[in-house]
């Protein structure tokens, strides 16, 4: 049977395999217009040749791209379709392998098997009180990364602008949880000395000295979930041989990130806390 050039919305429905509703839908968008309106009563009616790309839409909605995902690819040159549906699809991977991973770690949880803490090395080590530099952000999950290595890079920058002098590590407190419901806030952090003023969201305060457990980790190590358990491990040592303080655990960057491979050591996680007196 051959298919007429110009279909009804409900025929073009039934050729596509996409619902009356999605297809008003991406008209609205824009994503797929009809071929023609009639002005007199309103309806819609689609083209034969428009059937390639409503099967497109329809199997990258089912790939998992979003609406504003899928305008992108549409709106490619065709070069360019298959390397933003590979991009996706690796990303889609990326984040399946961390699902997992936390799957576990959740399962060891609740099952009230060990975890992996035996692996680290936890030593603790006095931090004198610093005059820090810092940005603070609320966030979502996805935009962490990309602000803790923009901020890593900048404010040393910043602060050397501004005529001080960098005094030490930078470092990253996480004041609260950045998951799906919290936002943190995070602080990047970089000591330093001299004069400095405070301008563009900068803000200047001294930490405060302290008593920290803490591990070294490679750069893959500090991939989540696999850091959730150097974080264990450091709050159990700190629990054990002290009390929790005021001071919120945090991430210490000794090297360029950007520099560095899997199995390099790049930094430390900390978690602050108040030994014993006497």
């Amino acid at each position: 049977m051959t298919t007429p050039p110009e279909m009804t919305i409900s025929v073009f429905a039934q050729a596509s395999r996409l619902s009356l509703k999605a297809l008003r839908l991406y008209d609205e968008l824009g994503l797929l217009p009809p071929a023609r309106v009639d002005e007199s009563n309103g309806y819609r009616y689609y083209s034969a040749r428009q059937l390639p790309q409503a099967r497109l839409i329809g199997l990258l909605r089912q790939l998992g791209l979003s609406l504003n995902e899928i305008r992108a690819v549409l709106e490619a040159s065709a070069d360019c379709q298959p390397d933003m549906i590979w991009e996706h699809w690796t990303a889609a991977e990326s984040q399946h392998i961390q699902r997992r991973e936390l799957a576990r770690y959740i399962l060891r949880s609740l099952k009230g098997e060990p975890g992996m803490t035996q692996h680290f090395h936890v030593q603790q080590r006095f931090v004198p009180a610093q005059q820090v530099a810092t940005v603070s952000r609320r966030l979502r999950v996805e935009e962490l990364p990309g602000f803790i290595e923009s901020e890593l890079k900048s404010l040393p920058r910043r602060v050397q602008a501004g005529g001080a002098q960098i005094a030490g590590v930078p470092f990253v407190v996480y004041h609260g949880q950045v998951n799906a419901d919290n936002d943190g806030p995070v602080e990047v952090c970089v000591p330093y000395t001299g004069p400095l003023t405070p301008t563009g969201g900068l803000t200047l305060r001294e930490e405060p000295a302290h008593t920290e457990a803490y591990v070294t980790l490679t750069k893959a190590q500090f991939t989540f979930p696999g850091i959730l358990d150097a974080y264990d491990a450091t709050s159990a040592h700190a629990s054990a041989h002290g009390e929790c303080g005021a001071l919120s655990p945090r991430e210490v960057y000794p090297h360029d990130w950007a520099t560095l491979q899997d199995g390099d050591p790049a930094g430390e996680v900390a978690w602050p806390f108040v030994p014993p007196q006497g």
